[in-house]
């Protein structure tokens, strides 16, 4: 695993969890996106059995309640595994703290070195990585569907065979991975050298090896055996894979989430970083090579780079690659943030643009890609969002934004997008870009002049909130029954506002809860493009069918906690947890809306504001639920404390609001 690629990461050491949890019995709320692993299954056949059954390095189970007896029997057997992948789709991603613990004991043993546990569901998965021989552990976390696919397609089919047709991963790598991985060179070891001279390989072995030169981009051997129909791409990356292990190349496929992840989110790195990133260096001789450095008092310090050579770690074709990626991909804070791969083979070229939104803009980078009549796929990533475009001789002909397809898609991102990184590939077009509901019936010129028009409202519109497009909406009720009734008009045009209008008004209004802001809300549609949620919001103010909330959560949770306080300093610790425990359960019962609050070991309190919107609530119900613990909790502690030291309390709280 990557240094850099996890977003969260917990050590699990002696089957232990590092997590400060009041109880062991406290759900732990596992609200991730996906997994970026490190992980490559073995050489051996990978297909996922039904649940429960076994086929070599790899299982596939079911969370449920015997689940804990399966992962014990199979740890029992001394079977081990590469991969384990856990379907959670019916558990809700709440595991006790003890399962999950438990769970972590169990895969030290079954999991061979480098494999990893995967509990996942539909939308949402998390890891457990076996990263020694020993029996270390690490708990991963990761953010978007195609984090998946940056690293491993192979653990995503593993994942997504699992989950069938309730899987919603990705089915394409994403562009900027595949940049990364295509420009890579492969380099030869002095065994990968010997065994190419000696060519007593499998026949296609030998046909790749013979394309490994040390300067050859994977782009073009791709274009050379693919394109010639000598193998499969998967039949060359099972090569490659195979020469890695058998140290014949320079590891290639380890870098590649590192790179990914470094460029994204414009991260720079050091050498020593990349080098351990990409497997070409091993902890052990890291420490090594920083104690020899530090060791050479009065005498010109060697750089890591050189005492990796000089030690034959690596070789100086290597070293020189490991430099340019870091040149290229870890400058996150330079000025210029476009940037160009041009790479010439024999009979092909092969070039990629990749660069972040902000020294460019999208209006800017479609016009561009279009002056230079370029022929390809533009990919755009910001978050778990991604625009696609095909290009052709300079036409834009396709567009997707997640479930937006065609015109609205091109509209939606030159208007609402400002972050995000960009990457732009001469290559065949994904099948869910190049079909009939993503051509564009519109030439691009046309759309850019749309797309100015949405712009310019969308900032009119988000000028009327204090946050912008951040600002939490809340609906009101809808008293005079408006949105049946088809009495609702343009703000502008003074017309009836057709099905569609309504459509988008009524989903609008339904989500917005006070707690999330309105951008979200607007994601939450999904098939909705934004400035056309924006002109829904517009009108749902105008109505008065929503409004910004007059007050936020921390008000009332501070006089609550500053009342706590009070009282602990007279009853203890340990009888003021007890009374807001109670009064809690006496509030609210073992509702969902209880997961809502939680209460520290000193008695703090806090809102969780995920688990709050998980439960389809709004501010107003939360503030409500508030006051109602507030005035349960009141009358346990009127039942230990004298009742005018109550009273002086409470309203010593009122008289500071005021």
């Amino acid at each position: 695993m990557s240094p850099a690629s996890g977003r969260q990461c917990l050590n699990l050491i002696s089957g232990g969890i590092l997590i400060a949890t009041p109880s062991e019995n406290l759900s732990l709320r596992l609200e991730v996106l996906i997994l970026r692993m490190s992980i490559e299954p073995s050489d051996g056949p990978t297909a996922i059995l039904a649940p429960g059954q076994a086929h070599e390095s790899i299982i596939a189970l079911t969370y449920g309640v015997n689940f804990l007896d399966e992962l014990s029997g199979l740890a029992q057997a001394k079977m081990v595994y590469d991969v384990v992948v856990v379907d959670a789709t019916l558990s809700g991603f709440l595991f006790p703290a003890k399962a999950l613990i438990e769970t972590a004991r169990q895969a030290k043993k079954m999991l061979a070195v480098g494999g990893a546990l995967v509990l996942v569901k539909a939308d949402k998965a998390v890891a457990l990585v076996k990263e020694a021989l020993m029996g270390q552990l690490s708990f991963h976390v990761f953010d978007t569907h195609s984090e998946l696919y940056d690293y491993s397609p192979s653990l995503a089919r593993h994942v997504q065979q699992t989950l069938g047709n309730a899987a919603t991963l990705m089915q394409e790598s994403t562009d900027l991975s595949e940049q990364v991985l295509m420009s890579s060179v492969p380099v030869l070891t002095a065994f990968g050298i010997k065994l190419k001279a000696g060519m007593e390989s499998t026949r296609r072995r030998n046909l790749l090896l013979g394309l490994i030169d040390n300067h050859t981009p994977l782009s073009n051997i791709a274009q050379r055996l693919i394109g010639q129909n000598k193998l499969s791409q998967e039949e060359l990356f099972d090569e490659l894979r195979a020469l890695e292990q058998v140290r014949a190349i320079f590891p290639l496929f380890a870098k590649v989430p590192f790179l990914v992840h470094c460029f994204r989110n414009k991260i720079p790195f050091k050498l020593k970083d990349y080098l351990l990133a990409s497997r070409l260096i091993t902890q052990d001789q890291l420490d090594e090579l920083m104690f020899e450095q530090q060791s050479a008092r009065g005498k010109p310090k060697l750089s890591v780079g050189a005492l990796c050579v000089g030690r034959s770690y690596l070789t100086t074709r290597q070293l020189e690659i490991a430099m340019q990626d870091q040149a290229f991909y870890g400058q996150g804070g330079e000025p210029e943030k476009v940037k160009l791969v041009n790479s010439v083979g024999e009979t092909t070229q092969v070039q990629s643009l990749v660069g972040h939104l902000g020294t460019t803009d999208p209006a800017g980078l479609l016009q561009s890609l279009s002056t230079n009549r370029e022929t390809g796929v533009l990919s755009v990533e910001h978050k778990d969002l991604q625009y696609r475009a095909l290009f052709d001789q300079g036409r834009l002909t396709h567009a997707k934004l997640g479930r937006i397809k065609g015109n609205g898609a091109v509209v939606d991102f030159v208007s609402a997008w400002s972050e995000g990184i960009f990457v732009f590939i001469q290559r065949q077009p994904p099948a869910d870009l190049s079909d009939d509901e993503c051509k564009l019936s519109r030439p691009l010129d046309k759309l850019l002049l749309d797309a100015a028009l949405a712009q310019d409202n969308l900032n009119a519109i988000w000028k009327k909130l204090p946050k912008g497009a951040n600002t939490p909406l809340e609906k009101l009720p809808d008293t005079h029954k408006l949105l049946q009734s088809g009495q609702i008009v343009d703000l502008q045009e003074k017309t009836p506002l057709g099905p569609r209008d309504m459509d988008v008004m009524k989903r609008l209004w339904s989500l917005l809860d006070g707690l999330t802001p309105t951008v979200n809300t607007i994601k939450a549609l999904g098939d909705v493009p934004t400035w056309e949620a924006a002109v829904a919001v517009d009108r749902l103010l105008h109505y008065k069918l929503v409004s910004v909330p007059a007050m936020d959560i921390s008000a009332p949770l501070e006089k609550f906690q500053y009342i706590i306080a009070a009282v602990g300093k007279r009853t203890g610790q340990d009888r003021n947890l007890a009374m807001l425990r109670l009064s809690l359960q006496a509030a609210q019962g073992y509702s969902v809306r209880a997961r809502m609050f939680n209460i520290g070991s000193a008695g703090e309190i806090g809102i969780d504001l995920a688990a709050a919107r998980s439960a389809g609530t709004s501010l107003s119900v939360v503030i409500k639920d508030l006051d109602d613990w507030q005035v349960k909790y009141i009358e346990y502690v009127s039942q230990e404390l004298d009742k005018q030291e109550l009273r002086d309390i409470v309203f010593k709280v009122h008289d500071s609001s005021r």
